[in-house]
């Protein structure tokens, strides 16, 4: 599970382990995974922290090395670490993104998902198979303002998604991912401040056919559904949560 400390990552970990999943979270901020194995283990599940930047070359063989050396096998990947904006604005727009933005956001949101994947393929094989989740984003199936970057990588991950789904799936691997919308987090709260303005949320909430923000369980709910035997025949599948915001686009 990378971004494993905080938000979505932090809820589908904590409900893959309610479940029965032993769990290895990764991030950044030592401090938040160790609280996140904390919790899961206080209530009876069994988590492994590994403090990483996913998007280093190195990251993702040390991730699967966690699961497969810790806990004997790798069924799950989850891809869930982004970057999104720093608390600064950044320009955007294709004529004043710079290299070095453009760069970290799709080393994070594309490039490390692929090796993480890449690094899962061998040790999911050697157990008969596994699934892949990658969380996206309904920028992934759609425009943005000022987001170019962060479009073309969520963009880039639906499409490694369906890739992925359509390699492996007579060999026992599957892959889906989730397109979460607005989803009420610390940090999908910070950006808008910062980002969208002082009536942010109003605005928001205009714009969600079911009139309210997502929540961080109903995207574990989910993801704990496509890791399950219950979605077996789901694969190659990119799935909207936004309350109905993707309908609208079309």
């Amino acid at each position: 599970m990378t971004g494993g400390g905080s938000g979505i990552g932090r809820a589908i970990a904590e409900r893959f382990a309610a479940e029965g999943a032993r769990v290895v979270v990764a991030g950044r901020r030592a401090e938040r995974l160790a609280d996140v194995v904390r919790a899961i283990g206080g209530a009876g599940g069994a988590a492994r922290a590994v403090a990483c930047d996913v998007a280093a070359p190195d990251a993702a063989a040390a991730l699967v090395a966690a699961a497969v050396d810790g806990f004997g096998r790798l069924d799950v990947l989850v891809n869930n670490a982004a970057q999104n904006r720093p608390d600064t604005p950044v320009a955007e727009t294709v004529a004043d993104c710079d290299d070095a933005w453009w760069a970290a956001t799709l080393d994070v949101n594309l490039t490390a998902a692929f090796r993480c994947c890449r690094a899962a393929v061998p040790a999911m094989l050697a157990t008969g198979g596994g699934v892949v989740i990658n969380v996206a984003s309904t920028s992934g199936i759609a425009g943005n303002t000022n987001q170019s970057a962060y479009v073309a990588s969520k963009h880039g991950l639906v499409g490694l998604t369906r890739a992925m789904a359509l390699d492996y799936a007579a060999r026992g691997i599957r892959a889906n991912a989730i397109c979460p919308g607005f989803i009420d987090t610390e940090r999908s709260r910070r950006f808008s401040a910062l980002h969208r303005g002082p009536d942010w949320e109003a605005t928001k909430l205009a714009e969600i056919p079911v009139r309210r923000l997502g929540r961080p369980e109903e995207v574990a709910a989910l993801a704990t559904y496509l890791a399950s035997d219950e979605a077996a025949f789901v694969t190659g599948a990119v799935i909207p949560i936004d309350g109905g915001t993707a309908a609208r686009r079309g």
